[in-house]
């Protein structure tokens, strides 16, 4: 990318095609509206496989440096969702794109390597997933914690659904007769909705199978 130019939506998704192959899956672009003036905003939104996640970074510095506005991250039932929320064309009013790129880490592994030798502000984001979701950020400078208290406990994540999540540690006295303050009873009703929203997910692509194999018949 020429110093000074800007590239256009297209031009960047067919820019991550040509670096990444197949590995860049689920692209969807948008041009939404905001604000008293309906300023139009480009959104672009794909999901790379974890080990070509850095090629995809740099694949974005390739063209501009990337700006890092925050990384969101979900605990989604068997993975967690990262997702790094880019501004491409920063400093060119009206043509910055929102580039969205998705990851997923396996719950068994959620492992994912730093990228503050390619946007050195992306640490605070990265220490944070690291304390909230358990994430595991390989060759991070600084591994400290930001938010929580020393004494947390190690094994609990904030925002985890699941059995290292927050749900032990809550109370439910308008429940459970034989709860007491010094002993909660855990639940989890976060895993179960995602537990039945995986298999009402499960149900559909397989009906979805069963009509495109009746379709090619």
């Amino acid at each position: 990318m020429k110093s000074g130019s800007s590239l256009s939506i297209d031009e960047l998704e067919n820019h991550f095609k040509k670096r990444l192959g197949d590995d860049v899956e689920d692209i969807k672009k948008e041009k939404i509206r905001e604000g008293l003036k309906e300023k139009a905003i480009e959104i672009m939104w794909l999901t790379v496989k974890r080990e070509r996640f850095r090629d995809a970074v740099n694949a974005l510095a390739e063209l501009h440096t990337p700006h890092l506005s925050v990384t969101s991250g979900s605990d989604m039932g068997e993975h967690i969702e990262l997702i790094y929320h880019f501004q491409v064309n920063y400093g060119h009013p009206g043509k910055e794109v929102s580039v969205n790129l998705k990851v997923h880490l396996p719950k068994k592994d959620p492992t994912i390597p730093t990228i503050t030798d390619i946007v050195p502000g992306a640490l605070t984001t990265e220490r944070e997933k690291q304390e909230f979701l358990g994430v595991q950020v390989k060759n991070i400078p600084d591994s400290r914690r930001l938010w929580l208290a020393d004494e947390f406990p190690e094994d609990k994540y904030p925002w985890r659904w699941d059995e290292t999540g927050m749900e032990d540690m809550s109370r439910y006295v308008h429940d459970e007769e034989d709860e007491t303050f010094d002993k909660p009873i855990a639940k989890y009703p976060r895993k179960k909705e995602v537990e039945e929203k995986g298999k009402r997910k499960k149900s559909m692509e397989e009906k979805k199978k069963k009509k495109e194999d009746g379709d090619q018949i």
